[in-house]
């Protein structure tokens, strides 16, 4: 068949129809360029760029959403994708209370819907998808008070502090998490009106085994991030992302997005073949971010891909690592990655 443009071929594999070659991306962090709407533009197109990527998953730092809510951070100390945490709102149960209703364009909103129109602009119509979080992984970031200023650090104040939360106050945790839907709504509806073609919403390690019960998700997740979804639903690339190990994929197969993006590879969670029973939406990934991408040669991520891609045959799937590959993987396995979806 002729060459499909990029938005072309994004297109068809979200609708399971015919391609040139399976699409194909991959997505990371930028420090410090992420702290500025104009430098992280300029390095996420480049990026884009470099690897002849099919589509961008912007990729701002991981606490803008808490930013927006209150806390400060040290972004001249940073332990992997995290700076240093300073003060926030958020110290006791009794402070949801403060965890308002915003307008989702000022502030902090407003400097990423600027990065939406300089990467609109760079892209040479190609799909992008801002990054969501979804409204319980934004109140897990609020929550954080992390006794060491490390990333496993933070991570684990992040289910500490929202067990906390849930345990001594769950009513204040649903008036907050309504808010903070509310919020994240205007906001995913902002950006698609500035130019993305949809969003990457994130749920970020809490939908799994070990950090949440499924009841205590269906409760407190689910509700809040159909809200979210619920504003973008005219947008033509909407994708879930699912993270961690162990999680709950059958609790989120049914969102209404075109895709879902999940660690398929040694991560204890479904397979593509088996992610394909459970739903009929397209499958983003295959790929191991934290195995061969980034620890093995180029011909160990090819074989991989390929891997990935033979299963995915005869349904809808795009080829991508299972969440943000590490700010130095090796350049010559993500250029593999890329040279893994033309015919051998």
């Amino acid at each position: 068949m002729a060459r499909l443009s990029r938005r072309e071929r994004v297109e068809a594999a979200l609708r399971g129809e015919e391609v040139d070659r399976p699409p194909v991306a991959a997505w990371r962090h930028f420090i410090p360029a992420e702290r500025q709407p104009s430098t992280l533009a300029q390095a996420s197109l480049q990026d884009f760029f470099t690897f002849d990527w099919d589509w961008l998953k912007v990729n701002p730092r991981a606490t803008y959403y808490a930013e927006a809510w209150g806390n400060r951070y040290d972004f001249d100390r940073y332990d992997g994708v995290f700076p240093a945490f300073i003060e926030g709102p958020l110290n006791t149960p009794a402070d949801l209370e403060k965890i308002g209703e915003l307008s989702g364009v000022d502030g902090v909103f407003a400097e990423h819907l600027e990065l939406v129109r300089l990467i609109k602009e760079g892209i040479q119509g190609a799909h992008f998808v801002q990054t969501v979080f979804s409204p319980l992984s934004v109140l897990a970031f609020l929550a954080a008070r992390p006794k060491t200023q490390t990333q496993d650090a933070a991570v684990q104040a992040q289910y500490e502090g929202l067990r906390r939360l849930l345990d001594e106050n769950p009513q204040g945790v649903h008036a907050a998490l309504e808010n903070i839907a509310a919020t994240l709504a205007r906001y995913a509806a902002a950006a698609v009106e500035a130019g993305a073609s949809g969003v990457f919403f994130a749920i970020v390690k809490l939908a799994r085994e070990g950090v949440l019960t499924r009841e205590e998700y269906a409760e407190f997740g689910k509700p809040y991030d159909l809200k979210v979804l619920a504003a973008v639903q005219g947008a033509p690339f909407n994708l879930l992302h699912v993270c961690g190990p162990a999680v709950y994929f059958d609790l989120v197969a049914d969102y209404p997005v075109h895709a879902i993006n999940w660690a398929s590879v040694n991560q204890r969670n479904p397979t593509i073949a088996e992610a394909r029973r459970q739903t009929d939406k397209a499958l983003i990934g295959g790929v191991d971010e934290t195995g061969a991408l980034q620890h093995g040669s180029p011909e160990e991520v090819m074989a991989e891909a390929r891997a990935a891609i033979e299963a995915g045959k005869g349904g809808r799937f795009l080829l991508a690592p299972g969440c943000g590959v590490a700010m130095d993987a090796p350049p010559a396995n993500l250029h593999a990655l890329r040279r893994s979806v033309e015919p051998a």
